[in-house]
């Protein structure tokens, strides 16, 4: 897969989605704060990514693509939400717990995500 753009491997992963009742995420209150925390942590402006997630509730998958599309504007926010994502093979459950361990300051493998900007 490695052949496929990085938003075309987000993509192929909306399969793997439980976390969701038809097109709105079921994200609870606590993993949208984890994902926001994350994204401040890069330096991007969470206003948007609350927004996303807790009010138009958008898929996982379908909100990590208009990310890396440019819908946040911190790259190595990008990069860690999608090498995460596709570390955890698209489940929800294993990606929020991957953003809550994984030390991705320390942990730097992320950085060689080619987002093709």
């Amino acid at each position: 897969m490695k052949d496929k753009s990085i938003w075309e491997q987000v993509m192929a992963l909306k399969t793997k989605d439980t976390r969701h009742q038809g097109v709105a995420n079921t994200l609870t209150p606590d993993e949208i704060e984890t994902i926001a925390a994350t994204a401040d942590f890069f330096g991007e402006d969470v206003r948007q990514i609350v927004w996303d997630l807790k009010v138009a509730k958008y898929r996982v998958f379908d909100w990590l693509a208009m990310a890396v599309h440019g819908r946040i504007e911190s790259e190595s926010a990008k990069k860690v939400f999608a090498y995460s994502f596709i570390k955890a093979n698209g489940d929800i459950d294993k990606w929020i717990d991957d953003l809550r361990v994984t030390d991705y300051e320390a942990n730097t493998k992320w950085e060689a995500i080619d987002l093709g900007e």
